[in-house]
């Protein structure tokens, strides 16, 4: 079995995807008329390749989508897929088990095909369609109406159905692919002739140029000589004086690297020492902070202050002692005598003028410890007086501990100020030392900086005389390579030997002036044109590609010619034999149908064709001419028996039917196709005709598959499956299984 399964969806009345499998020789599609039944053949059709959009009963591409109805709305595309067998690979280079071919159609009209599901060209499809005998002409699709088509097409065609069904058409493809082919290769070797043709006028003419030129040979070779000579003399100046330049600026160059980073060093500790000098606290030494002098900018003006103030203080601590001292005195000596005195007066004096020297300090002082400190030591005074104020006043004892107790204090503080000052001042003699130095290596700092930029600079004009020699080198190797270039011509291949050779670098200039008299002679004996030459080579190269691509066309011509005779006598031999088996099979069958008679394939050429049919009688003189104009073809001569009909146009409805089924059978048994569409062929049969016809439905599904789409009860019988087609109120056609019972009730409608 080769036709394995058709899915048809949106086609005409088929809205719905529907599947159908073919899984007997005979299927049997059967149902009322105006069902859709007869959708299945032309779905097969279209999809296959069927151009004509009249075989499908229809105008435009369109009228193959359902259309819609009052309940289902229309569709914009219609698709159908056939599926074949082909696990035989009878579809030659189709390397599958399944080839499936599927077209679709939208309701622009664009039509899309595809070969197991790889969009493809319809060319593709018809030539895999023809490795399995479905050609063109699509004989193996009868649809309704068109049973006698055979009977009544051309010669032409009726060939064109019969090569279909021999299986040969493969062969005509190819036969016409390698005319194409011929006609392609005659054209190029006219394209290739005429080419040869315009060129050679010219080819004479740079041949003579070429002759000529032989004569500048010898001149050519001793110039080539020189300018090898000087070329490598050059080359070999340029490559020492490179050299030499290389090494005259590697060391200024290393000498320039090497005080350019001492410089940056040098320029690096300059910034380190100008910072020591803008940051103030930089300038602290070596683990001291500002201690008891709560340095808080660190510039050496403050911290001079800062000295002066504590020398200031301590004057002032050393005066309020002094008077304490001799308050203390003063106090002792008058104790006695002022026992009913609580403060005396000079106490009181003593207590005032050290307040107000407190207070004056405190205003003049900067640091807010400090000023606290002594306000501090003010409250305590202003306490300890305010209690001896308010005491009674025994004798001289309490002013006199007073002031001991506050001489202690000043004491006391005065330690403390002198130690202040002592450390004030050595951080203040240590940062102006620092301060010195750091001048002094500023100093020095900047002076090695000029002295290496001075030597810096003496390097690198050395550097630029190197780099300004290295330049007129460069120059001067730019000149080498243009007439390197230039002299490609005459050196002829050999611009190698020129980096290759060992040349000595003096004599350029003799070797130079040799060399522009060279040029003058050989300009003054014609001079070698190089392009004329070149052009002379590649034309003369070109005309013997094309003599040589004239040969291989003709070769090629010559092989085609001979593939095409070979094709056309197997062609010829192929058709008469299968002619001759159908012949065979077509007798046979005619009897069956007939009873008897004779029926006959005949290949005829227009004018043996009209020739008989006018020695017949059956046919008219004008008729006879007519036909002579046409192409050869087959000619379909019948014979019934017990009636003198021999001309297919006297043959009834019922005889035309039975002709061409016998003749159709015939064809199918020969060379079986892979199916057989029969759309209600056996309409016109009577019972027994039907009995006949159902016969050799059976004998034929044993050589091919039979899709039979019919109300023929003995057709019926014959099939081994059985589809309905039902169409609903929605206009869907829609498939049901049945049984032979409901077939045949179906039938008798």
């Amino acid at each position: 079995m080769y036709l394995k399964r058709l899915e048809l969806s949106g086609f005409k009345s088929f809205a719905k995807h529907i599947i159908l499998d073919f899984t007997t020789p005979i299927t049997a599609v059967v149902g009322p008329n105006g069902s859709g039944k007869s959708n299945v053949a032309e779905a097969l059709q279209w999809a296959l390749g069927e151009q004509s959009m009249k075989s499908l009963r229809g105008k435009r591409g369109e009228d193959l989508i359902f259309a819609g109805s009052p309940t289902s709305p229309r569709l914009g595309r219609a698709s159908v897929t056939v599926v074949f067998d082909n696990s035989k690979k009878k579809f030659g280079n189709i390397d599958f088990d399944e080839v499936s071919i599927e077209r679709k159609v939208y309701r622009d009209g664009i039509n899309e095909y595809f070969l197991n599901g790889s969009k493809s060209r319809l060319k593709d499809i018809i030539e895999a369609l023809s490795n399995v005998g479905l050609g063109a002409s699509q004989h193996h699709i009868i649809s309704q109406g068109e049973a006698d088509r055979i009977l009544y097409a051309s010669v032409a065609e009726r060939r064109a159905m019969i090569e279909d069904a021999l299986g040969i058409k493969i062969f005509q493809l190819k036969r016409k692919e390698s005319e194409r082919k011929l006609e392609a290769t005659e054209e190029n070797m006219r394209q290739v002739a005429s080419l040869r043709r315009e060129i050679q006028p010219h080819l004479r003419f740079l041949q003579v140029q070429a002759e000529k030129a032989e004569k500048s040979t010898e001149i050519r070779a001793r110039l080539k000589e020189k300018l090898l000579e000087y070329l490598g003399r050059e080359r070999s100046y340029l490559k020492a004086e490179t050299d030499k330049t290389v090494d005259v600026k590697a060391e200024p160059k290393k000498a320039v690297a090497a005080k350019e980073a001492e410089i940056a060093l040098l320029r690096n500790k300059l910034q380190e020492e100008e910072a020591c000098l803008s940051d103030r606290q930089a300038c602290l030494p070596a683990g001291r902070g500002a201690g008891t002098l709560s340095v808080t900018d660190n510039a050496i003006t403050d911290t001079k202050a800062r000295v002066d103030m504590a020398r200031a203080k301590i004057s002032q601590l050393e005066r309020d002692l002094g008077r304490l001292e001799g308050m203390l005195e003063t106090e002792k000596g008058r104790g006695r005598a002022n026992k009913a005195l609580s403060v005396p007066p000079a106490e009181l004096k003593v207590f005032l003028e050290k307040i107000d020297g407190d207070i004056v300090e405190a205003m003049e002082l900067s640091d807010l410890e400090d000023t606290r400190r002594i306000l501090k030591g003010v409250s305590q005074v202003v306490r300890e007086f305010l209690k001896k104020l308010f005491s009674p006043a025994e004798n001289g004892t309490d002013a006199a501990t007073s002031l001991e107790r506050r001489k202690l204090e000043l004491e006391k503080e005065l330690g403390a100020r002198k130690k202040d000052e002592e450390n004030a001042q050595k951080i203040y003699a240590e940062m102006s030392s620092k301060i010195q130095n750091s001048l002094q290596n500023l100093r020095g700092i900047e002076k090695r900086i000029y002295e290496l930029e001075s030597e810096t600079s003496a390097l690198r004009d050395k550097l630029r005389s190197a780099e300004l020699a290295e330049e007129k080198l460069r120059l001067r190797r730019e000149d080498f390579e243009r007439e390197l270039e230039e002299s490609a011509s005459i050196l002829d291949g050999a611009k190698e030997a020129v980096y290759d050779g060992e040349f000595e670098i003096n004599l350029r200039d003799t070797l130079r002036r040799e060399i522009e008299r060279a040029k003058i002679k050989l300009e003054e004996a014609g001079g070698v044109d190089g392009s004329v030459l070149k052009e002379f080579e590649d034309v003369k190269a070109r005309d013997e590609f094309l003599a040589r691509e004239l040969e291989d066309l003709g070769k090629a011509a010559g092989d085609l010619r001979k593939i095409i005779k070979e094709l056309e006598t197997q062609l010829d031999q192929d058709f008469k034999n299968g002619v001759e088996k159908i012949n065979k099979e077509f007798q046979e069958y005619f009897e069956t149908m007939f009873g008897g008679g004779k029926a006959e394939l005949k290949l005829v050429q227009p004018k043996q064709l009209s020739k008989e049919k006018s020695e017949a009688g059956e046919v008219s003189e004008d008729y006879a001419e007519a036909e002579e104009e046409k192409e050869s073809g087959i000619d379909v001569l019948i014979d019934l028996p017990r009636k003198r009909i021999k001309s297919l146009d006297m043959l009834s409805g019922g005889e035309r039917a039975l002709a061409s089924i016998a003749l159709l059978f015939a064809m199918s048994a020969v060379n079986p196709p892979p199916f057989l569409v029969l759309d209600e062929t056996d309409a016109a049969l009577d019972e027994a005709n039907s009995r006949r016809y159902s016969e050799m439905l059976s004998g034929l599904s044993k050589r091919a598959q039979l899709i039979v789409i019919t109300h023929n009860r003995e057709t019926m019988h014959s099939a081994g499956a059985l589809y309905g087609v039902t169409l609903g109120n929605d206009s869907i056609s829609r498939l049901i299984s049945i049984q032979l019972e409901d077939a045949e009730k179906i039938a008798k409608r």
